[in-house]
């Protein structure tokens, strides 16, 4: 990264590294003409975050009113002193909580592509555990009917036809809100729904559940990698129970230390 133009020595020594790893040579910045070097390849910041997943934001994801945070967004309530809009903070949240507790790229399509068919994001998981996820700002409980079922079955249809053989299929359809049915069948009934239309397993999250999630790992972070996230993740309402319970498996194993 540079924020001015490149050195001509550094660029020499840059290109010559690269060669030597047979690497391509990447600069990031944001100054205008930032490399004369036509085998070094240019990258605004912001298109190199993008590339990774988003940037970081770990002023959200380690703030201490994370919990409250979320549930309001989830309640389509905004939180005392924040501005903008509840349901699209919630899709930012979300992103940055999947993002740290999945150790992946997550990217939230945003309102430029509101009239596609697409779900709120993606996260490509490791080991091809690739999830949609759609969240939901509601005042009271969100239960999907079944035109939602459909327009969520259509988005992994969609998806599968165009990059199941770069990145596999979609492993996961993940629906976040402030709170959800507590009727264990009715939820049930939505996810055979789901299922039924593309063969894909659906799991309800509340928000402040996944604020919860994120605040299991802050001491230990490094024990993110050994969770087994379709296990934690399973085609239900999320307990933390089951994030707890694996936690408490890798502290057993003592193979991760932190």
């Amino acid at each position: 990264m540079f924020s001015e133009k490149l050195p001509t020595a550094l660029g020499d020594r840059f290109v010559g590294e690269a060669k030597r790893n047979k690497s391509a040579a990447i600069l990031v910045s944001d100054a205008a003409d930032a490399t004369p070097f036509p085998s070094i390849s240019g990258l605004k910041v912001a298109e190199f975050y993008d590339l990774l997943g988003g940037e970081v934001r770990t002023d959200r994801v380690l703030d201490r009113r994370l919990k409250e945070i979320m549930n309001d967004l989830g309640h389509n309530c905004l939180p005392n002193g924040f501005t903008g809009a509840p349901d699209t903070l919630l899709e930012e949240y979300s992103k940055e909580c999947l993002q740290f507790l999945l150790e992946c790229p997550v990217r939230r399509y945003g309102q430029e592509r509101r009239f596609e068919r697409l779900p709120d994001g993606l996260a490509l998981g490791r080991n091809k555990f690739n999830i949609y996820f759609d969240a939901k700002a509601y005042e009271r409980e969100f239960h999907p009917s079944a035109d939602d079922i459909r327009r969520f079955a259509s988005y992994v249809d969609d998806f599968n036809r165009r990059y199941s053989n770069y990145v596999g299929r979609i492993s996961l359809f993940l629906v976040i809100s402030g709170s959800f049915s507590k009727d264990g069948n009715a939820v049930r009934e939505k996810i055979n729904d789901m299922y039924a239309e593309c063969s894909t397993p659906m799991a309800f999250i509340k928000s402040s559940d996944l604020a919860e999630a994120v605040t299991v790992f802050r001491k230990a972070p490094v024990q993110r990698s050994g969770i087994n996230w379709r296990k934690v993740l399973a085609p239900q309402l999320f307990k933390l129970t089951r994030l707890k319970d694996e936690v408490k498996r890798i502290q057993k194993d003592a193979i991760i230390t932190t």
